[in-house]
């Protein structure tokens, strides 16, 4: 794993506003706290060893079948799965920049990298860019490609048109990364699942092992389904702030926010190290952001940053320029 993943709020003190993690920082999970209270005593038994009745929930919620389903510890177990399993196929390749843990988990199997790669990686939408690939890009990869695997763990934080798990199915060759982390904002519960054709889904599962999944996830994911409490009520809303948020970073002298589709935003310092800038809102600020410059094809100047309530927004906006005054 490489080092300087977002949400390292652990190596700071005083952090009052986080816009290193692209998961909305001001979701209400109270309901969600008040059900786990009610079931602290599911912790004295085992869980299911295979989250069965998570899966049948999630097919539930798709209006696919249970056998297209596979519950993981988190969109990352779902990528080291994948490539373990796979691994006979040998090659891989990544559509750069992207998150570092697709490459990390084929190195650990020992694949090759080549541009032709048996395993094709897609973060769709992308982290860190924003960017949303069309069907028509992601339909040519599937011919190119033994198989495509599409990180959609972002696909709640767009509107544009993402490939949804019901068609997914139908391409033998296809597998989906969904996470109900990011939708739900609860990344503590490691909470995410695979979608793809049976026979695939198959082949996955005799690669687990058993209670992968505790018994609080499985029932904070089942509650979370139910009740649909997604951690972004009013996405439009949300989106249109992020849009305002790359707007006035854009805006200021000696700094690029690049466009963006989700509710995160790449930036560039046009001088300077992106690792200088983090320190400063965070220590002077109480500001975290997320140096991106360890992204593959990103240098020392990129950082990220997910926007969060107007007010919070012009906080960063305010410290970003202070910085650049200095």
């Amino acid at each position: 794993m490489i080092e300087g993943h977002g949400d390292d709020i652990f190596k700071y003190e005083g952090i009052r506003l986080n816009f290193s993690s692209n998961i909305y920082p001001k979701a209400d999970i109270t309901p969600l706290t008040e059900f786990l209270k009610e079931h602290l005593g599911s912790i004295k038994n085992y869980p299911e060893p295979s989250a069965a009745s998570l899966e049948a929930a999630i097919a539930s919620k798709l209006n696919i079948s249970p056998e297209n389903v596979l519950a993981t510890a988190g969109a990352t177990e779902a990528i080291y799965l994948i490539a373990h399993t796979l691994q006979s196929w040998q090659t891989f390749n990544v559509k750069y920049p992207a998150f570092s843990e697709y490459e990390d988990a084929c190195r650990l199997y020992s694949y090759r990298e080549d541009v032709n790669g048996n395993l094709m990686w897609v973060c769709n939408p992308c982290n860190p860019t924003g960017e949303v690939f069309e069907q028509s890009y992601l339909n040519d990869l599937l011919g190119k490609h033994r198989y495509l695997i599409v990180d959609q763990s972002y696909e709640d934080y767009t509107k544009e048109p993402v490939m949804t798990p019901k068609e997914g199915i139908k391409r033998v060759n296809l597998i989906q990364i969904h996470s109900m982390t990011k939708k739900y904002a609860v990344p503590g519960l490691r909470l995410g699942y695979i979608t793809a054709a049976a026979p695939v889904i198959r082949l996955l599962k005799k690669n687990t092992y058993p209670w992968r999944l505790s018994s609080f996830a499985i029932e904070a994911g089942k509650f979370l389904l139910n009740s649909d409490s997604a951690a972004v009520k009013d996405m439009e809303e949300y989106l249109r702030e992020a849009q305002k948020l790359r707007f006035e970073l854009h805006s200021i002298e000696g700094l690029e926010a690049y466009p963006t589709k989700t509710n995160f935003v790449l930036c560039k310092l046009k001088k300077g190290k992106a690792a200088d800038l983090k320190e400063f809102l965070a220590k002077e600020k109480g500001i975290l952001i997320r140096d991106a410059s360890n992204f593959r094809n990103l240098y020392d100047g990129h950082f990220r940053v997910a926007s969060s309530t107007e007010e919070d927004n012009l906080e960063l906006i305010e410290g970003i320029k202070e910085y650049l005054k200095k």
